[in-house]
Formats: C-alpha cells, structure tokens, sequence
C-alpha cells in the first residue's frame, strides 16, 4: 500500500503517526512500512483502542519502570582560571578534583493501577572529603553544606556500601559475577535507569571521587560500582530534544494548512502576487556537519536550568533551595513525573506541548504554550516518540576509566598542583608567616622612631 502513495500522502500518513517526515520518497516509503509492520497502524490496534473497554493509551507502559534520580554536591572553588604549563591548558572548575560531599536519591516507580510515577523511597548521605576535608567558604554559601556536616559524614566508601544495601532492599540490583559476591560486581536490573540534570554527576563527580577514594592496589583500578555506571538519562537533553521535535510539528502542521488553500500562483501567496519564500529544511545543519548543540533546540540557556525547565513544564516554581542536593533532586524528579502524565496523554490522543515564553515588540509576554488534539489511533505511537526523546537512556557511560591530568600513576593518588583557596575571614585568624612578621617589625621601629622626641640638636 505504501508503494502507491505519492510523497505528500506519504509525510501525511508519517505526521499522523508522530513519525519523521523529512526525507526522499524511498526513505518515506521505508518508513511507514517498518511503522506498519510494527503494528503502530494497524487494524488490529486501531480496533483495539476504540473499544470503549479499553481507551487509548490504557496499554502504555513506560519500558523504564524505576528511576533512580541523583543530583549530587560536591567540593568547589570560586570560578578562577589556573594556567597549567605542563598540559598546555587552562584549567578550570571542570577540571578541579571535586568530591561528592553530598549524595541525594529519590526512587521512583511506575504505578500501573494509578497510572504515574511514585515516589516510593528516598537515599540521602554527606560524604566526608578526604583529599580537601576542609569546604571553601564559596562551596559552603553554594551548597548550604556545613563543616560540621561533613565531618561527622562517612567516606564515600561507607556511604557507597549504605547506598548498595537501599537498592539491594528494592530489589534493584543483579550480581553479575561468578565468584563471592562483591558489590562491585552488581548492576542494575533491565528496567531500571538513572535520571540526572545534566550527564556531569555520574560521568565526572564518581568517577573522580571513586579515583580519589581508591586504595592502591585497587583491583578495580579505582573505578565506579557497575550500578553507578548507568543507564543514564540526561533530563535536560531530553526535554530539549522533546521541544524541538514539537516545534517541527506545530511548523509542518502550519506548513499544511496554509499550503491546502487553492491558488491559481503555487509558488506566489495567491492573487496579490507576494512570493512564499519557503523555510529552510530542518536538517540542512546535519547536512554541512556542523555539530547539534543543546542552544539549537531552541531553549535558552536559562531555561535549559532545572528552576527553567520546570516553568517550561510549567509546573514551577522551584521548591526548595537551589544547589541543596536533596531539593535539586526533589525538583528533578517532579520533572520525570510530569513527563510520564504528558506521554499517557499523548498516548490517549491529547498531547501538552511544552511552554516557551516570548517578549513581544510591546513588552508583553507570551507563551507558546498549547494543546494538540490528536487522532486516537495515532497516540500510541506518538506516546512511544515522545518517551523515546526524554524518557530512555541518552548519555553514554562506557567510558567510567575515563582519566584527569591530576590522576597520578596508581589509583588514589592526586596531583593537583595548586593550593587550597584560602577564606578572607580565614587569613584574618591565620598566624603571620615569616615575611609578614619581618614587615611587622620593621613598620614597629619606624613608629617607635617616629615617636621620639624631637633633638634640638638637629637645630644647630
């Protein structure tokens, strides 16, 4: 059947499946075929979700069920720029030996009988730091973490070991070797995935931290758990993937209605003779090779922050403190449980679009937020799109021996070659070094001169 349509035909049947309508005729073709041979369109399903016994969208599942969601906190310095010589390079925040000092989990699970996601356990440590045990006044004030807090924390050995026991209660993890059970060994079970805003805290924080922590001789050669290692989903990338994917079709879907008037000029707006100048496909970045930046999406990058997602979900404000773990990872997790309510939406045919606020030429805000009314038959398979885009592992893990200029030659050992940051207050209680105490006493005699008095001698 799809080899008698005509290319317009053929992107029609493909944007009411929620599929991709860019392309030549054969890959259209190819398309709606594999979408029919799945059974995304066929009769079997559509009669199925027209039964008033079983809505549509009342067999959509999520294929991730658990969500394990992290925000971590960690060791830090004011934003300053160090001039590595020896690496050719400057050096910055991202490069700096952070220690997780903080470690959040909210556990999440997919209720079938309510249909949405739970929250149905909470995993929260400090964690000791071992290499700089004392916070910078600037991470103290960012991250409303306290010395004290911290040193009455265990290391992140214990609090990996405390961690390992909650998921083991849940009945999360897997062994996946053949000898004594070790908790290296243990992996996540199939259905199972972590969500982070952004991919920095499983991808940099542990294995820094697990480098930092290892002993010497370190079989594992001081690398993460395999249940640290992933599967992993960047929230904010999938938001913005799910963005644009709805801009495409609001502008295809405004690209139809506007080409379905009659008009004896196809290639003029009609009778008054204005030229269309048509829109530069959506893929032309792809075909020059220029890389996909997250910007392109079109969110900012204030919006692209977890307090901004969440009024692009428009479920803000942010609760609670910004850059306290626990309340970062409460916030994330509102986000996940805001995506699965839009995709079971979706799958019984009405999809929420996600809000973009605009300031017109007159100083007005507006949204573009809106609803679309979609054919029933065509919501499971929008519902697998959009659960595709945000709701499935996009960030690769595979690299967890991935290595930083300070890691030294055996595992444990740091190399960061510039001192600790020293508070204000802190060098104001410090004793004086030696080349302080030599100006001191050379300023005490030029005073102690000074108040002599005055030799008429002088006079003569």
């Amino acid at each position: 059947m799809a080899s008698s349509l005509t290319v317009e035909e053929l992107r029609s049947r493909l944007h009411d499946l929620g599929l991709d309508t860019r392309g030549k005729k054969a890959d259209l073709r190819l398309r709606l075929k594999k979408a029919i041979r799945n059974g995304s369109n066929s009769p079997t399903s559509a009669s199925a979700t027209d039964t008033p016994e079983s809505p549509a969208g009342a067999g959509w599942e999520p294929e991730f069920a658990t969500f394990l969601v992290l925000d971590v906190e960690a060791t830090c310095e004011a934003t300053r720029k160090y001039r590595n010589i020896n690496h050719g390079f400057e050096t910055g925040c991202f490069q700096y030996p952070n220690e997780i000092i903080e470690f959040p989990v909210v556990l999440l699970k997919w209720n079938k009988g309510s249909q949405q996601l739970e929250t149905t356990g909470i995993f929260h440590s400090y964690v000791r730091p071992t290499f700089r045990p004392k916070l910078a006044k600037f991470c103290r004030d960012l991250t409303g973490v306290t010395q004290a807090q911290v040193d009455a924390a265990p290391v992140w050995k214990g609090v990996v070991e405390k961690f390992f026991h909650f998921l083991e209660s849940h009945d999360l993890v897997e062994n996946t070797g053949t000898g004594e059970p070790h908790l290296q060994n243990f992996r996540l079970r199939r259905g199972v995935a972590w969500i982070n805003h952004g991919p920095a805290d499983l991808r940099d924080f542990v294995i820094k931290q697990s480098w930092i922590s290892a002993f010497p001789g370190d079989k594992h050669h001081g690398g993460p758990p395999i249940f640290l290692r992933g599967p992993l989903i960047d929230i904010r990338k999938g938001i913005a993937s799910l963005f644009k994917w709805e801009q495409e079709l609001r502008a295809e879907q405004q690209s139809r209605g506007s080409s379905s008037r009659s008009t004896p000029f196809p290639e003029f707006g009609g009778e008054d003779g204005f030229q269309v100048i048509p829109p530069q496909p959506s893929n032309a970045g792809a075909a020059s090779g220029v890389k996909e930046e997250l910007r392109s999406t079109g969110l900012s990058p204030h919006e692209q922050s977890l307090a901004g997602l969440l009024e692009v979900m428009n479920i803000g404000p942010f609760q609670g403190r910004q850059h306290c773990g626990l309340d970062d990872t409460k916030n994330i997790a509102r986000l996940a449980v805001e995506i699965v309510r839009r995709i079971l939406l979706a799958s019984q045919g009405t999809q929420l679009l996600l809000s973009k606020s605009y300031e017109s030429v007159d100083g007005q805000i507006e949204s573009t937020a809106a609803v679309l009314e979609l054919d029933p038959k065509t919501g499971p398979a929008r519902a697998k799109q959009m659960e595709k885009l945000v709701l499935k592992p996009n960030v690769r893990l595979d690299g967890f021996s991935k290595r930083f200029f300070w890691m030294g030659k055996t595992v444990g050992e740091v190399k960061w070659p510039f001192p600790p940051e020293v508070d204000q207050e802190d060098a104001l209680h410090t004793e004086p070094g030696p080349r302080c105490q030599m100006y001191t006493s050379v300023r005490q005699r030029l005073l102690s001169f000074a108040q002599q008095p005055y030799s008429s001698s002088l006079n003569a």
